[in-house]
Protein backbone atom coordinates (compact mmCIF):
# COMPACT_ATOMS: atom_id res chain seq x y z
CA UNK A 1 0.00 0.00 0.00
CA UNK A 2 2.61 2.51 0.57
CA UNK A 3 4.25 2.14 -2.35
CA UNK A 4 1.16 3.11 -4.45
CA UNK A 5 0.35 5.87 -1.94
CA UNK A 6 3.75 7.23 -3.03
CA UNK A 7 3.51 6.58 -7.02
CA UNK A 8 -0.10 8.04 -6.37
CA UNK A 9 1.00 10.97 -4.49
CA UNK A 10 3.96 11.69 -6.97
CA UNK A 11 1.27 11.25 -10.07
CA UNK A 12 -0.56 14.38 -8.02
CA UNK A 13 2.50 16.17 -8.40
CA UNK A 14 2.66 15.96 -12.25
CA UNK A 15 5.64 13.25 -11.78
CA UNK A 16 3.94 11.56 -14.59
CA UNK A 17 4.89 13.80 -17.40
CA UNK A 18 7.20 15.82 -16.21
CA UNK A 19 10.32 15.46 -13.22
CA UNK A 20 8.68 17.08 -10.12
CA UNK A 21 11.18 18.82 -7.24
CA UNK A 22 9.97 17.10 -3.81
CA UNK A 23 12.17 16.36 -0.40
CA UNK A 24 12.01 12.98 1.61
CA UNK A 25 10.99 15.38 3.99
CA UNK A 26 7.51 17.12 2.12
CA UNK A 27 6.83 13.56 0.56
CA UNK A 28 6.74 11.92 4.41
CA UNK A 29 4.49 14.90 5.45
CA UNK A 30 2.06 13.80 2.62
CA UNK A 31 1.81 10.42 3.41
CA UNK A 32 2.10 10.39 6.91
CA UNK A 33 5.61 9.28 7.67
CA UNK A 34 8.87 10.27 8.43
CA UNK A 35 11.48 11.64 6.36
CA UNK A 36 14.03 8.65 6.78
CA UNK A 37 10.79 6.31 5.98
CA UNK A 38 10.29 8.40 3.13
CA UNK A 39 13.84 8.36 1.65
CA UNK A 40 13.87 4.63 1.63
CA UNK A 41 10.87 4.36 -0.09
CA UNK A 42 12.41 6.38 -3.09
CA UNK A 43 15.26 4.57 -2.63
CA UNK A 44 13.82 1.25 -3.13
CA UNK A 45 11.41 2.47 -5.30
CA UNK A 46 13.80 3.85 -7.82
CA UNK A 47 15.59 0.53 -7.66
CA UNK A 48 12.49 -1.37 -8.53
CA UNK A 49 12.76 0.90 -11.82
CA UNK A 50 8.91 2.74 -11.23
CA UNK A 51 10.61 5.98 -10.51
CA UNK A 52 13.52 7.93 -11.58
CA UNK A 53 15.53 9.65 -8.81
CA UNK A 54 18.18 12.82 -9.38
CA UNK A 55 19.61 14.41 -6.68
CA UNK A 56 21.76 18.10 -7.71
CA UNK A 57 23.21 20.79 -6.06
CA UNK A 58 19.70 22.23 -6.40
CA UNK A 59 17.71 19.74 -4.73
CA UNK A 60 16.18 16.20 -5.49
CA UNK A 61 13.93 15.52 -8.90
CA UNK A 62 11.74 12.90 -9.21
CA UNK A 63 9.78 11.03 -12.21
CA UNK A 64 7.48 8.35 -12.69
CA UNK A 65 8.78 5.73 -15.21
CA UNK A 66 6.64 3.82 -17.71
CA UNK A 67 6.51 1.38 -15.57
CA UNK A 68 5.62 3.19 -12.69
CA UNK A 69 2.45 4.40 -14.49
CA UNK A 70 1.55 1.19 -15.57
CA UNK A 71 1.33 0.24 -11.79
CA UNK A 72 -1.21 3.32 -11.75
CA UNK A 73 -2.87 2.46 -15.08
CA UNK A 74 -3.50 -1.26 -13.64
CA UNK A 75 -4.74 -0.09 -10.31
CA UNK A 76 -6.83 2.01 -12.32
CA UNK A 77 -8.61 -0.47 -15.19
CA UNK A 78 -8.77 -2.63 -11.47
CA UNK A 79 -10.82 0.13 -9.92
CA UNK A 80 -13.01 1.07 -12.75
CA UNK A 81 -13.78 -3.01 -12.94
CA UNK A 82 -14.82 -2.79 -9.82
CA UNK A 83 -16.98 0.62 -9.02
CA UNK A 84 -17.72 1.25 -12.88
CA UNK A 85 -16.17 3.73 -14.91
CA UNK A 86 -15.36 7.02 -13.76
CA UNK A 87 -17.64 9.31 -15.45
CA UNK A 88 -16.57 12.28 -17.83
CA UNK A 89 -18.07 15.11 -15.55
CA UNK A 90 -18.37 15.26 -12.11
CA UNK A 91 -20.74 17.49 -10.03
CA UNK A 92 -19.61 19.66 -6.63
CA UNK A 93 -22.11 21.30 -4.67
CA UNK A 94 -21.89 23.05 -2.01
CA UNK A 95 -22.34 27.06 -0.67
CA UNK A 96 -20.85 29.95 -1.10
CA UNK A 97 -18.20 31.52 1.61
CA UNK A 98 -16.47 34.57 1.96
CA UNK A 99 -12.53 34.03 1.49
CA UNK A 100 -9.97 35.91 3.34
CA UNK A 101 -9.25 38.02 -0.19
CA UNK A 102 -6.34 35.80 -0.52
CA UNK A 103 -7.66 34.60 -4.26
CA UNK A 104 -7.57 37.89 -5.73
CA UNK A 105 -3.30 38.55 -4.89
CA UNK A 106 -3.14 35.06 -5.85
CA UNK A 107 -5.12 34.77 -9.03
CA UNK A 108 -4.30 38.18 -10.67
CA UNK A 109 -0.06 37.30 -10.23
CA UNK A 110 1.18 37.14 -13.53
CA UNK A 111 3.08 34.42 -13.82
CA UNK A 112 -0.35 32.37 -12.86
CA UNK A 113 -2.40 34.36 -15.09
CA UNK A 114 0.10 33.20 -18.03
CA UNK A 115 -0.93 29.32 -17.12
CA UNK A 116 -4.73 29.67 -16.61
CA UNK A 117 -4.84 31.37 -20.14
CA UNK A 118 -3.03 28.60 -21.38
CA UNK A 119 -4.24 25.16 -19.52
CA UNK A 120 -8.05 26.62 -19.42
CA UNK A 121 -8.48 28.80 -21.60
CA UNK A 122 -10.11 32.35 -20.52
CA UNK A 123 -8.07 34.86 -18.51
CA UNK A 124 -9.58 35.09 -15.08
CA UNK A 125 -11.03 37.66 -13.60
CA UNK A 126 -8.78 38.82 -10.43
CA UNK A 127 -10.51 36.35 -7.48
CA UNK A 128 -12.17 33.34 -6.33
CA UNK A 129 -15.37 32.31 -5.51
CA UNK A 130 -15.00 29.67 -2.46
CA UNK A 131 -17.45 27.38 -1.97
CA UNK A 132 -17.97 24.59 1.08
CA UNK A 133 -18.75 21.75 0.20
CA UNK A 134 -21.08 18.96 1.37
CA UNK A 135 -20.14 15.76 2.60
CA UNK A 136 -21.19 13.76 -1.04
CA UNK A 137 -18.79 16.33 -2.69
CA UNK A 138 -16.07 16.40 -0.82
CA UNK A 139 -16.00 12.48 -1.44
CA UNK A 140 -15.89 13.39 -5.23
CA UNK A 141 -12.95 16.30 -4.78
CA UNK A 142 -11.10 13.39 -2.96
CA UNK A 143 -11.34 11.46 -6.42
CA UNK A 144 -10.03 14.77 -8.59
CA UNK A 145 -6.64 14.10 -6.36
CA UNK A 146 -6.28 11.02 -8.15
CA UNK A 147 -7.44 12.35 -11.50
CA UNK A 148 -5.10 12.72 -14.15
CA UNK A 149 -5.23 16.99 -14.80
CA UNK A 150 -3.89 20.06 -15.96
CA UNK A 151 -0.72 21.43 -14.06
CA UNK A 152 -0.40 24.91 -12.74
CA UNK A 153 3.62 25.28 -11.70
CA UNK A 154 4.74 27.20 -8.79
CA UNK A 155 7.15 30.06 -8.98
CA UNK A 156 9.56 31.56 -7.46
CA UNK A 157 10.14 35.74 -6.33
CA UNK A 158 13.20 37.22 -4.36
CA UNK A 159 10.97 37.34 -0.89
CA UNK A 160 8.78 34.24 -1.22
CA UNK A 161 7.78 30.95 -3.00
CA UNK A 162 4.18 30.01 -4.48
CA UNK A 163 3.33 27.06 -4.95
CA UNK A 164 1.55 24.57 -7.77
CA UNK A 165 -1.32 23.02 -7.60
CA UNK A 166 -3.76 21.39 -10.11
CA UNK A 167 -6.33 22.27 -12.13
CA UNK A 168 -9.46 21.61 -13.72
CA UNK A 169 -12.22 23.00 -17.13
CA UNK A 170 -15.13 24.04 -15.25
CA UNK A 171 -18.49 25.50 -15.48
CA UNK A 172 -20.98 26.90 -13.58
CA UNK A 173 -24.32 27.25 -15.30
CA UNK A 174 -23.56 28.57 -19.15
CA UNK A 175 -19.90 30.09 -17.74
CA UNK A 176 -16.49 28.18 -18.63
CA UNK A 177 -14.48 28.41 -15.35
CA UNK A 178 -11.94 26.34 -13.41
CA UNK A 179 -11.36 24.93 -10.51
CA UNK A 180 -8.20 25.04 -8.47
CA UNK A 181 -6.75 22.42 -6.21
CA UNK A 182 -3.62 23.98 -4.48
CA UNK A 183 -0.92 21.26 -3.49
CA UNK A 184 -1.20 22.80 0.34
CA UNK A 185 -3.88 24.01 1.99
CA UNK A 186 -5.58 24.46 5.10
CA UNK A 187 -8.87 24.82 3.41
CA UNK A 188 -9.61 21.02 2.81
CA UNK A 189 -13.59 21.09 2.78
CA UNK A 190 -13.57 24.31 0.17
CA UNK A 191 -12.92 24.65 -3.86
CA UNK A 192 -11.96 27.31 -5.09
CA UNK A 193 -13.66 28.66 -8.45
CA UNK A 194 -12.30 31.17 -11.25
CA UNK A 195 -13.86 32.24 -14.43
CA UNK A 196 -13.58 35.38 -16.78
CA UNK A 197 -15.93 37.37 -15.07
CA UNK A 198 -16.96 37.62 -11.46
CA UNK A 199 -19.41 34.77 -10.42
CA UNK A 200 -20.83 36.40 -7.39
CA UNK A 201 -22.52 39.66 -10.38
CA UNK A 202 -23.14 37.38 -12.99
CA UNK A 203 -25.24 34.63 -11.01
CA UNK A 204 -26.49 37.51 -7.99
CA UNK A 205 -24.49 35.14 -5.77
CA UNK A 206 -24.43 36.17 -1.94
CA UNK A 207 -22.90 34.07 1.22
CA UNK A 208 -25.07 30.50 1.97
CA UNK A 209 -26.45 30.06 -1.57
CA UNK A 210 -26.35 26.57 -2.72
CA UNK A 211 -24.57 26.34 -6.06
CA UNK A 212 -23.02 23.17 -8.36
CA UNK A 213 -20.20 22.83 -10.31
CA UNK A 214 -19.47 20.51 -12.99
CA UNK A 215 -16.08 19.76 -13.35
CA UNK A 216 -14.61 17.97 -16.45
CA UNK A 217 -12.44 14.94 -16.46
Amino acid sequence: MRRLSILLELARLGAHSEPCQITSKELGEKIGCSQQTAARWLKKLSEEGLIDQDVGSRGQTVSLTSEGIDVLRSLRKDLNEVLGEVPQSLKLTGRIVSGLGEGSYYVDKEEYKKQFQEKLGFNPYPGTLDIKLDRKSLRIKERLHSTQSKRIEGFSTQKRRFGGGKCFSARVGDMEAGIILPDRTHHKKIIEVIAPEKLRDKFSLEDGDEITVEVEI
